[in-house]
């Protein structure tokens, strides 16, 4: 086995990669080959030292791992190692490269956090055996469009209209981070990340939508019309509203008119993700306009005083050392593919 960085040319690798086990896990894909491309291209992911491929003796992609610094100080690094299914070996080989490039940067009270889909249990013993710690759960959960969804009942005061690009960007920006900052292992997203992801393909501004009270922007909802390359579903990819508007049911009203739009494009889904920790009662929300879980993702997690770091890499007569550099900006990854919705 070899590892070495990955390029833009093993994007339809990678993706295949995290499509096989999810079509075998859950029936649907993961990510596309451009979601794939998004990762890479990320501002301040460095190939040479935030990723990895792992090729077999055939030249083949059997693996693939990648680190992001969320917090940008060490305080909390994601790392992820997909590999096929059932291939412990790889994926063991993968997460020791990938943690001895993290002990380079992690804080003193720095933690490593791990997202495992539930049902791929081979990689979660992978994982467990490591030292981490399972700490909470993710769900993506989805809405049955064939049938009219209820139509919604806006607060008094409240409009609601599409975005205007090159008019609405910074305002939308600010009130996205101000309503995801409460979130569990929320980080600060820079100007320029957000629109790196934001406005990615595909990008429709008439399923982006502003809820305003006069002057005021109250709430916000980012719809796509397709997740994973799946023209089949629709995905609700940011939910946000403001305290002072929140428990008034505007969160719910952005919701169903998202249904409704979608519904009209023709998607026979409509599907987002959601913490389940989310302290606002989001999980709530969505059960009560029909929505239900589909697929739970596991979140592991260990601390530095409890990482087992081998003084040595493993030895691989074919490896290509990557040399340690400072820490990266976060490649926001399940930005593309879970996003953690915030309540309403």
């Amino acid at each position: 086995m070899k590892l070495r960085p990955p390029t833009l040319a093993d994007a339809e690798a990678v993706a295949a990669l995290f499509n096989d086990v999810s079509v075998a896990l859950y029936g649907s894909p993961e990510v596309s080959a451009n979601d794939v491309r998004l990762w890479l291209q990320a501002p301040g992911f460095d190939l040479e030292r935030d990723a990895v491929v792992a090729e077999g003796e055939d030249r083949s992609v059997v693996g693939y791992g990648d680190l992001s610094d969320a917090s940008r100080d060490g305080r909390m690094i994601w790392i992820d190692a997909p590999t096929r299914l059932g291939d412990s070996e790889t994926a063991n080989v993968i997460l020791q490269e990938l943690e001895v490039r993290a002990e380079e940067r992690l804080a003193s009270d720095g933690r490593l956090k791990a997202f495992v889909a539930e049902r791929n249990t081979a990689y979660a013993a992978v994982v467990e055996a490591r030292g981490y710690a399972l700490v909470r759960h993710s769900f993506r959960m989805e809405a049955d469009l064939s049938y009219e969804p209820a139509t919604p009942e806006w607060p008094e005061g409240i409009t609601v209209r599409p975005f205007r690009p090159g008019e609405d960007d910074e305002r939308f920006y600010e009130v996205q981070e101000e309503t995801f900052a409460d979130q569990v292992d929320s980080e600060p997203m820079t100007y320029e990340e957000w629109r790196h992801w934001s406005f990615r393909d595909p990008f429709d501004a008439d399923l982006w939508f502003l809820a305003e009270e006069g002057d005021e922007l109250a709430g916000i909802l980012v719809a796509r019309s397709e997740r994973a390359g799946d023209e089949t579903v629709g995905w609700v990819s940011v939910l946000g509203v403001r305290r002072p508007w929140r428990r008034r049911g505007l969160g719910r009203a952005l919701l169903l008119h998202s249904f409704h739009a979608l519904r009209a494009r023709g998607k026979p889904r409509a599907g987002l993700g959601v913490d389940g920790s989310n302290p606002t009662g989001a999980v709530q929300l969505y059960e009560a306009v029909g929505m239900r879980v589909v697929r739970r993702s596991d979140h592991w997690e260990k601390k530095r005083r409890s990482l087992r770091f081998a003084s040595e890499r493993p030895s691989h007569a074919d490896d290509e050392p990557v040399s340690p550099d400072p820490p990266s900006a976060r490649s926001r990854r399940r930005t593309v593919t879970d996003a953690v919705v915030p309540p309403s």
